[in-house]
């Protein structure tokens, strides 16, 4: 089941701030039963492509299940793909307003399939995201 679109209404509702503990557990169970039961939470060494075909890494180190999903968490040496900042994301690096103190830096790769990759700089208290590791939803990649 995708829950991509659950977990967008969950941002826009809490704005990305820790659940109540009881939706929290309530959806964490949710996101973990709901991951494809290709993938592996201890990581793998899958290949993972865009819905295009696009290689976005190989393999991958975890999932990390939070309150706004579950994401698949790697880092730069699994990464062939060239990643660019998504339209509109730029002043996440380029204005000093936001640029240090952002928590993520929207990416995605030109292919068409408008994946959303995060690389995170900054701890968050509604998942266990390590700073410096990419992170993309484990329903935006496939096995092939």
């Amino acid at each position: 089941m995708n829950t991509l679109r659950i977990e967008s209404r969950l941002a826009e509702k809490y704005e990305y701030k820790p659940l109540p503990d009881d939706l929290s557990k309530k959806y964490r169970q949710f996101f973990r039963e709901n991951i494809p039961d290709w993938l592996t939470e201890s990581g793998a060494d899958t290949p993972l492509y865009t819905n295009k075909g696009t290689l976005v890494c190989i393999g991958y180190d975890r999932i990390v299940v939070g309150d706004y999903g579950a994401f698949i968490e790697f880092d730069d040496d699994k990464i062939p793909a060239q990643f660019v900042i998504a339209p509109g994301q730029e002043y996440r690096v380029s204005d000093e307003r936001y640029s240090k103190h952002v928590k993520y830096i929207w990416l995605t790769i030109k292919d068409g399939s408008n994946i959303k990759v995060y690389l995170q700089k900054k701890c968050v208290t509604y998942a266990d995201y390590r700073a410096g590791k990419y992170y993309v939803s484990v329903h935006e990649v496939f096995a092939e």
